[in-house]
């Protein structure tokens, strides 16, 4: 078939004149404000009429003042709708990040969370407030890879702020050899530096380290993984290290 015999439609667009009989554009289609129906098959002002005079009488006399307030509402509300949202989704992940920080402190496994934690809380939940409580605790997200992730996450950011402090100060280090349970050998590297008209200690750096611990081996393979941070007094102690 040819193409000039096709009959061709020529799509209506929305037209601001349409807030006359209460609908608005929602992405180039009609959406009543009274009632959020939308109309999809035809944006014709004869049936945008029809609509509000036979489905809502009482506004069919209103004029354009009346639906302009009415649509300031609705957008005010969604802004309200969009806020509240926000904030729980934050809440969540915050409480995600919470309970994983926990569980790292205790050095517990990751599936605790999801096996234990929660279902101890929701039950908590559901006997000390209401269904509906326990109903928004359970978008929590606690799985185990939820609590891998959000522990990784912890690390990047406490990692970071000590580099960050580091990098404005000078620090002195200190490192010293251990053992493990397994009895493999670890370089721990421990930091001192002023902080907020304090000394703070944090440790900087726990790695096993390779077969040798000599002082000489320690010293290279430190300088190894850490990078520059700034103006550097190194204290080196080597205490059980074997030369």
């Amino acid at each position: 078939m040819s193409s000039s015999t096709v009959s061709k439609t020529k799509k209506r667009k929305y037209d601001e004149s349409y807030i006359s009989f209460g609908f608005l554009d929602s992405n180039g289609s009609p959406i009543c404000m009274l009632c959020k129906l939308l109309l999809n098959s035809s944006m014709a002002s004869a049936k945008l009429r029809r609509h509000l005079e036979t489905v809502h009488p009482e506004s069919k006399d209103k004029n354009k003042e009346f639906f302009f307030r009415k649509e300031e509402q609705l957008l005010e509300t969604q802004k309200n709708m969009m806020h509240v949202t926000r904030t729980i989704n934050e809440k969540i992940t915050e409480v995600s990040h919470l309970v994983s920080y926990r569980i790292a402190q205790a050095g517990e496994a990751h599936t605790i969370a999801e096996n234990l934690i929660k279902p101890c809380v929701l039950d908590t939940t559901k006997c000390m407030l209401n269904e509906k409580s326990a109903k928004h605790l359970s978008t929590v997200p606690l799985s185990n890879v939820t609590v891998s992730r959000r522990i990784h996450d912890l690390a990047s950011y406490v990692k970071q702020e000590l580099v960050t402090r580091l990098q404005k100060t000078r620090f002195a280090l200190q490192m010293d050899e251990s053992t493990d349970v397994a009895g493999l050998a670890i370089l721990l590297v421990i930091v001192r530096y002023p902080y907020e008209s304090s000394f703070k200690e944090d440790m900087l750096m726990c790695s096993p380290l390779p077969t040798n611990t000599t002082g000489e081996e320690i010293q290279t393979y430190f300088l190894k993984k850490i990078i520059s941070v700034g103006r550097i007094a190194l204290t080196f102690v080597q205490m059980g290290s074997r030369r």
